[in-house]
């Protein structure tokens, strides 16, 4: 039924009308349902599931379609089905994802909004601690992306080592050498650290970006200054203004939970 293409319009046009319409689903059923959507339309049909209803279904639903929808989600549909996923399942769905988007999962499920890994940035450009400098440069002549990056080095098991300067990595005296022993050892920021303490850091000197790690100390990505000051908004200088970005998440997700109660109550 799912795959009917005047189903898929109605999904894709109407979810609320949906969400109402399924509302007395049996489980198994409604499962069944949601996993022959694109995965787009049934991100968007699950944020308008009564919130019971959703708990069951995300406890029932294949991890990697779960993994699928919170990627491709928008931001407040993938609060609300990140609200509603119990924690035991958190592992299963961020294995299940490509590689290429654990970090995102991981970032999304296992820490606060509020915090620097859910606000860390993926513009970086990562480099083996022990590529050559002369190797980098001719890899990074070859990228077509020319846009400025910071560029972070890893060791052999994937932790954070430096950041790399172009200055130094083009030096002639440093073209024989490992990327990782003339890389500069810039302390990187935790990714559970709240914004606010991080805008008060020392570790910024003249630093406009900084890199974020976990408590592994695997790169999460890399945060600038400038984005947490225009997160800050309106608050006052070297105060975050956490009130704000929760506040909006928070409008986002009671807005989908209005329209839902609308549907099951017959109001256009």
């Amino acid at each position: 039924m799912a795959t009917d293409p005047l189903v898929l319009e109605f999904v894709a046009t109407r979810p609320d009308d949906v969400s109402a319409l399924l509302a007395t689903c049996e489980l198994g059923e409604l499962a069944a349902f949601v996993g022959a959507l694109p995965v787009a339309a049934a991100a968007a049909l699950c944020a308008r599931l009564p919130s019971w209803q959703l708990t069951g279904l995300l406890g029932t639903l294949e991890a990697q379609f779960i993994a699928q929808m919170l990627v491709s989600a928008p931001g407040d549909e993938a609060v609300a089905l990140s609200a509603h996923l119990h924690e035991s399942r958190y592992q299963a769905v961020i294995a299940a994802a490509p590689e290429a988007q654990r970090v995102i999962l991981y970032q999304m499920l296992q820490f606060p909004a509020h915090t620097l890994a859910s606000l860390a940035g993926n513009a970086f450009i990562r480099v083996s601690a022990d590529t050559t400098c002369k190797l980098f440069c001719e890899q990074l002549s070859e990228n077509a992306d020319t846009s400025p990056q910071p560029i972070l080095v890893i060791d052999g098991d994937g932790r954070y080592n430096g950041m790399l300067s172009l200055r130094a990595a083009y030096a002639r005296k440093n073209r024989g050498r490992p990327v990782g022993q003339v890389a500069e050892r810039v302390e990187p920021l935790s990714g559970l650290t709240d914004a606010a303490t991080a805008l008060g850091s020392r570790l910024w000197g003249d630093r406009a970006e900084l890199p974020v790690v976990d408590r592994h100390h695997r790169i999460l990505g890399v945060v600038s200054r400038a984005a947490l000051e225009r997160v800050a908004g309106e608050s006052r200088p070297g105060e975050f203004g956490l009130e704000k970005v929760v506040s909006e998440l928070a409008t986002g997700y009671l807005n989908t939970c209005g329209r839902v109660l609308e549907s099951l109550l017959g109001r256009p």
